[in-house]
């Protein structure tokens, strides 16, 4: 089955990527694949293609439009998107959808890329999107990003809906109990970069409510419903924060040198109309190192935490290529990742990987601490935009208990990089 195929811009996620970093409930893919509905990654690859090329055609006049200088390399004859992506303006991304939680999907996201006002600064953007699911699930999202001080403040804010029908898997066992989250939600943050530092950091906002409803029957359903009642029903969920980064990489989105390093932490409270008070905390380290011209070794280290309190659909998870969305959870959540890439030729690379989780449980009665969750997997690249620095891919990676493929745009840490 295909999974995953993330998408990142250079200083941030997709808006549905936002809406799901910030614990909706979503998958923790920003946009995951198609799965049966798409029989190969030979095949899957060439819809991509198409719907790029047909999406720009209903983009910009046709008289405007140069095909050889949107999709062509005038350096080696290749294909290559930098000139359609670098020429900013309105992007449009299909999104293939194959997270096997939500049994695949499709959605679409257009991006616009304002130009500009300073020498200098980053451009401005503005995402929108929306997918839906073979299970019924569905969500769209808005998102815009910023800044301003020549720079030294970034900002992002966005606002999504969402339905969706997703797995928790009880007690540690095999069993998975469906849920369904209504939910609406809302953030902003903004940070300062110190000056003549690799470090920003500033104050987050978050609101949503949720209704939700167990989607459970017999005597596991029974029993799961009486530990999750208080969470049944409409609530609504508050919290002010802060995140501290740290960014040292060479490209934002297929790095090969530097750290990227973010510590977030929320603190949902009465005191601003939280229906709960509880805390969700999050540190994610990247690091990547160059092992001569051809080879590079990467590393990710994710740890996340909740404390009592916190709504089950918030419960962190394990995070790995081969782990389903929602397999392994608890109060804490650890993933550990390598990835050693071997540049083959200057569009093309291999990559192989090996990943290691556990979970903790600390008063939850719902989950299990897990243990021994390794996974393996390799993979190929291909440079579709040589001057941005792109990758895109395929990996085939190895869990406790499936073989997953996976498409992959830009770095597959994409999502818990910033």
């Amino acid at each position: 089955m295909l999974k995953q195929l993330p998408f990142n811009d250079t200083t941030g996620r997709s808006c549905l990527g936002a809406l799901n970093h910030q614990g909706l409930g979503l998958p923790q893919m920003t946009a995951q694949a198609l799965g049966r509905l798409v029989p190969s990654g030979k095949r899957l690859y060439k819809v991509l293609i198409a719907g790029i090329l047909l999406l720009e055609v209903a983009a910009k006049p046709a008289q405007a439009f140069d095909w050889r200088a949107n999709f062509i390399d005038p350096d080696d004859g290749y294909f290559d998107v930098s000139g359609f992506v670098g020429g900013g303006g309105f992007i449009p991304v299909p999104v293939i959808i194959t997270e096997p939680a939500v049994k695949g999907g499709l959605g679409l996201m257009g991006q616009f890329v304002h130009t500009p006002t300073s020498p200098g600064t980053p451009p401005d953007r503005t995402v929108a999107g929306g997918a839906v699911t073979r299970n019924g699930s569905k969500g769209g999202g808005l998102l815009h990003q910023g800044s301003f001080g020549e720079g030294r403040f970034v900002y992002r804010v966005g606002f999504g809906l969402a339905d969706v029908t997703l797995p928790i898997f009880p007690f540690g066992g095999r069993s998975e109990i469906d849920y369904e989250n209504k939910a609406i939600f809302g953030f902003a943050n903004i940070r300062y970069r110190v000056p003549d530092t690799p470090v920003s950091l500033g104050p987050r906002f978050i609101y949503r409510t949720s209704d939700v409803s167990l989607k459970a029957a017999g005597p596991l359903g029974d029993r799961v419903s009486g530990l999750l009642e208080r969470f049944s029903g409409k609530n609504q969920y508050v919290a002010l924060g802060f995140s501290l980064n740290f960014d040292t990489r060479n490209n934002a989105f297929t790095p090969t040198k530097g750290i990227n390093a973010i510590f977030k932490y929320d603190f949902y409270t009465e005191t601003l109309g939280s229906d709960a008070e509880f805390g969700s905390g999050q540190l994610a380290v990247h690091a990547f190192a160059e092992l001569g011209d051809n080879w590079s070794l990467g590393g990710k280290l994710r740890f996340d935490t909740v404390t009592a309190n916190a709504p089950f659909f918030m419960a962190p998870g394990v995070d790995l290529r081969g782990v389903q969305y929602g397999r392994y959870q608890g109060d804490m959540a650890l993933s550990l990742e390598a990835e050693l890439r071997r540049q083959l030729s200057s569009r093309w690379a291999a990559v192989a990987f090996g990943g290691y989780g556990a979970t903790f449980v600390n008063k939850s009665r719902l989950y299990r601490a897990e243990s021994g969750i390794w996974t393996y997997g390799a993979g190929v690249r291909y440079r579709i935009a040589r001057k941005l620095g792109i990758d895109v891919g395929l990996d085939v990676a190895r869990g406790p208990e499936d073989t997953v493929f996976y498409i992959q745009f830009g770095h597959a840490w994409a999502m818990t990089m910033d």
